[in-house]
């Protein structure tokens, strides 16, 4: 009998839950909150955001998933308002000196875009919030003075929360049942050492971010969720992303098979060892990932498949260079 892929495991999953499952790809399921988000930018910290699904996976505009810098969205509602938090990947969060202010020109610094069409034939909205919490008035000129925004900076990350009355979206309130579209966008445009791309889009959008006909459908849902519902919902959600990080990750860690045996060798050469040995270490690490594909944290599957790029690059310059000390060392 073949080993377990796990792999597959995660592809099988994917297929039941796109089979039988109530949230796809291009939906997000906005639950009624619990207690209100409080608008302070600290996402992770606020229990109120626990329950509420959360989506990653986040694209590059015209493209496939982005690996550098991901992002992560929320969306709950409550009888007055819809509320959005995004949490945004950033290692060189530091560099960011967010300067726009409210009803400024948001767009030229590092932010997210929010696009909501409250109904069928609705007017599209756009509104964005720098990572400095301002907040900046786009599409169908929606009220961003009627709402509140804030925002975090931390070492690695900045994180937005805002608060959407409907009455600065010209609609009325939403009930269990109902469906708006829309999307959640990011702009990356400090220039940082880790690079990233520029523009990325959790529905797959093609050329621009305001591509009505490519927004998810929001569906609006009661009652709250209980923190274990919320954690399943969000890997449902998630599904397709983890099955094509662990496909990518399952190709780059059968590459360490051809480096493993000269590595080894060279793990006792007296200038290459340490630097092989490192090596080695580093592709059981990929691999033992890889082996936990099925149920590992996205993150944590992700960080592999970049750390793998750069561990296949230097394993091919130190295997050959101990390849061909050893052939000109040869009599």
């Amino acid at each position: 009998m073949r080993p377990w892929n796990p792999l597959l495991g995660v592809l099988l999953l994917s297929c039941l839950a796109g089979a039988g499952a109530e949230v796809t790809g291009t939906s997000y399921p906005c639950f009624q909150a619990v207690t209100e988000p409080t608008i302070d930018g600290n996402v992770a910290a606020d229990p109120a955001w626990q329950t509420i699904p959360a989506v990653t996976g986040f694209r590059v505009l015209g493209g496939g998933y982005t690996h550098s810098k991901q992002s992560t969205a929320r969306m709950c509602w409550t009888a007055a308002a819809v509320w959005v938090a995004i949490e945004c990947e950033e290692p060189d969060a530091p560099s960011l000196k967010p300067t726009a202010r409210d009803g400024g020109w948001t767009w030229s610094e590092d932010s997210v875009e929010i696009f909501l069409q409250p109904g069928r034939g609705a007017p599209v909205y756009q509104i964005g919030v720098t990572a400095g919490g301002a907040k900046g008035s786009g599409e169908s000129s929606p009220d961003t003075a009627a709402c509140s925004a804030a925002a975090t900076i931390t070492a690695t990350a900045y994180s937005i929360e805002i608060r959407i009355p409907f009455a600065a979206l010209r609609t009325t309130a939403v009930q269990a049942g109902s469906s708006w579209r829309g999307t959640f966008c990011r702009n990356i445009q400090t220039i940082t050492a880790s690079g990233g791309d520029k523009y990325t889009c959790w529905s797959p959008l093609q050329s621009r971010f305001l591509e009505p006909d490519n927004f998810a459908t929001i569906e609006f849902r009661a009652p709250p969720l209980s923190l274990e519902a919320s954690t399943r919902m969000s890997a449902e959600l998630n599904l397709a992303y983890r099955a094509e990080l662990g496909r990518l990750l399952q190709v780059r860690a059968g590459r360490a098979t051809e480096f493993q045996e000269a590595l080894r060798g060279a793990s006792t050469h007296p200038r290459l060892g340490a630097k092989a040995r490192e090596l080695l270490a580093a592709w059981q690490r990929i691999e033992a990932v890889n082996a936990d594909a099925a149920s590992a944290a996205l993150p944590d599957l992700r960080q592999a498949l970049i750390t793998a790029q750069g561990l296949q690059e230097a394993s091919y310059v130190t295997k050959y260079t101990a390849l061909l000390e050893q052939l000109f060392s040869e009599p």
